[in-house]
């Protein structure tokens, strides 16, 4: 073979296997070894520590697995710091339209990149758990069983359209299933027999906070995560919520834990023209009373980015917004709420990493 050719034959090789590293292979079988994976997450981890970063663990986003570029979040995830994401895929409404309720996307792109994901089940969303919820949950909660998910996608049992969905005039997503009918007992039952966590959306308004006060007294061993830490799109149908109301439903409920993936202190809900993250002041510095709770109770508190099909160019925002909102809690939480509160909620231990400055022992870090 001449240069010429072989060089064409090499740089044709590049090209395949870079093209190959974009697509998520093939379903894999049997269980996931999650022993592995752990040591596995646990050296990705200090690894990024290592570079003088405190590393991130985002515990609640969603992809399209037909649409993701591997390599390309490798060097973003890298250079951003974030340790691992937990990606749960997403069934648009054309794989529903052919069948389709379960997505082994998460598993697969673990097999692909062992070291940055943590294998997720599908999301809770339109239109396969809206449409058909019984039959989502049949196949959802058996393949969690048999494959060993260490943590079941976001269920969305009230949410409104997001920003985007209402600039795009898309309202599917204004949705509401009893969080205490039978899908959600159902569901909650599983996570205290399991042991499996699971991701609520959940809107905050007085009317809603029974039914799920509810469903965590009926079910106190099973560890919910309610994703948005106050998130409000309407103020006026609100008013009970807040720091205080907040402390008291996670003394009263151990297992009840918040993820703190919310907009920026000048994202605008559109319908209601209101600013909807109301953990920040009018001058973007998060209020005392937030810092003061998510200080004396770090471990129920998980960073989170809230990625999704629509947003997956946002990482550099999002993680920016997050380290943000980080920075103004105290040491120990910050690290906490960074990832080492999805460390304990997943594997039950505690974890310390060390950035590349010496540091010293702490149960927090």
């Amino acid at each position: 073979m001449n240069r010429r050719a072989f060089l064409s034959a090499t740089v044709g090789a590049a090209a395949a296997v870079f093209q190959a590293s974009r697509a998520v292979p093939a379903e894999p079988e049997g269980r996931l070894d999650l022993a592995a994976l752990q040591r596995g997450w646990r050296a990705r981890l200090r690894s990024v520590a290592a570079t003088g970063t405190i590393p991130l663990i985002d515990i609640e986003s969603s992809y399209n697995p037909g649409d993701f570029d591997i390599p390309g979040y490798v060097r973003r995830m890298d250079r951003l710091g974030v340790a691992m994401i937990a990606l749960s895929p997403e069934i648009g409404p054309g794989g529903f339209a052919q069948g389709r309720l379960w997505h082994d996307g998460a598993r697969r792109l673990v097999q692909t990149d062992p070291e940055r994901y943590i294998p997720t089940t599908t999301a809770g969303v339109y239109p396969a758990w809206t449409e058909k919820p019984k039959e989502f949950l049949d196949v959802h909660l058996r393949r969690a069983v048999e494959h060993g998910y260490p943590l079941l996608g976001e269920f969305e049992f009230r949410h409104y359209p997001s920003p985007r969905q209402v600039q795009r005039r898309e309202t599917h997503r204004d949705m509401s299933i009893p969080i205490n009918g039978e899908h959600g007992h159902r569901l909650f039952r599983f996570a205290e027999q399991t042991g499996v966590p699971f991701q609520i959306h959940y809107e905050i308004e007085d009317a809603l906070l029974r039914p799920l006060e509810e469903m965590l007294a009926a079910y106190p061993r099973a560890r919910v995560i309610w994703c948005h830490l106050a998130q409000i799109r309407y103020q006026e149908r609100s008013t009970i919520y807040g720091p205080a109301y907040l402390r008291r439903l996670l003394e009263r409920h151990p297992g009840l834990h918040v993820d703190t993936a919310f907009g920026d202190a000048y994202s605008v809900y559109p319908v209601s023209g209101q600013r909807h993250a109301r953990v920040w002041d009018d001058w973007g510095r998060l209020r005392p009373q937030w810092v003061d709770l998510i200080a004396d109770l770090p471990w129920r508190f998980l960073g989170a980015l809230d990625l999704g099909p629509d947003r997956m160019n946002d990482l550099e925002d999002k993680v920016g917004a997050l380290r943000k909102f980080l920075a103004a809690l105290p040491k120990p939480a910050h690290r906490a709420v960074a990832h080492a509160a999805a460390w304990r909620l997943l594997f039950g231990e505690e974890i310390e990493v060390c950035l590349s400055v010496p540091c010293r022992h702490s149960t927090h870090t």
